[in-house]
């Protein structure tokens, strides 16, 4: 009898181990996941990320290039400053006008470039440039595109060919970004200011390529309202020109994200 009752005691610690393993085995069934599980979900991780994360990484560089743009303008509008200070108004400079509304023998327009040489001569000791282009010489090898997405440019002319100034007024600053002297406009008393945001993999007017203006004592980004109402739609929109005014005072790009902005209406997309 002893023994009988000593037999049902181990059977029953046997069912108990087994249960306890069956259990354990259900459990790990139950919280584990299969490679097929596994690939799945890998997979649908993999959409998501595709779909999200180049819009996340375009938003992330629109604003770096926002807040590059505005300490490019805090940058020169002091150095302006500065040289107005030592220089008087550029309107006393005695300057010539850029255009002299004459052709050479084959019909191209024939340009006095010195402005834009004493404007940089002048501007240059207050910023801190790393370099300067030199003649006949490739200073800015990248193609260029308007905010549309045509191809202007391939890149490989000479700069001051290019931009239709001399070598010394295009520069380059310490932290990569890049100026060039425009021309110089007798009747306004100022001239434009090639701005390309540094790290640039293309020019693109409106998100890497913008311009600044240069006057009697202030700088003005280019699309001000106030000096060129119509500057944003017809020009910002299409083709990317007078875009700075916009990033610099609304601290943002979305005109390339939307057509329906304007400077009495919506200033961002979410408005």
């Amino acid at each position: 009898m002893k023994k009988e009752i000593k037999k049902l005691t181990n059977l029953k610690k046997l069912v108990r181990l087994e249960k306890a393993k069956i259990l354990k085995q259900v459990q790990d069934d139950k919280f584990g996941f299969t490679l097929a599980e596994v690939l799945i979900t890998l997979g649908i991780i993999g959409v998501v990320a595709a779909l999200t994360v180049p819009s996340l990484v375009a938003k992330y560089q629109e604003k770096v290039a926002v807040n590059q743009l505005k300490r490019t303008y805090s940058i020169l509008s002091n150095a302006w400053q500065m040289v107005e200070a030592e220089y008087g108004t550029i309107d006393t400079w005695g300057l010539n006008n850029t255009s002299t509304d004459t052709k050479d023998e084959e019909g191209n327009p024939i340009y006095n470039k010195s402005a834009q040489s004493i404007i940089a001569q002048r501007l240059k000791p207050y910023l801190k440039v790393a370099k300067t282009c030199e003649l006949n010489k490739v200073c800015l090898n990248l193609p260029e595109y308007s905010k549309t997405g045509e191809k202007l440019s391939d890149g490989t002319e000479v700069f001051s060919d290019k931009w239709d100034s001399p070598p010394e007024a295009n520069f380059f600053l310490n932290d990569g970004t890049y100026m060039g002297i425009g021309y110089y406009s007798d009747s306004s008393k100022g001239a434009n200011v090639l701005v390309i945001l540094p790290s640039s993999k293309k020019i693109i007017l409106g998100r890497t390529k913008f311009f600044l203006n240069i006057y009697p004592n202030r700088v003005i980004p280019e699309g001000d309202d106030n000096i060129c109402k119509d500057c944003f739609k017809y020009q910002c929109y299409s083709n990317g020109r007078s875009c700075a005014a916009w990033v610099i005072y609304n601290e943002n790009m979305d005109y390339l994200h939307c057509d329906d902005l304007s400077w009495n209406g919506k200033h961002k997309c979410s408005d």
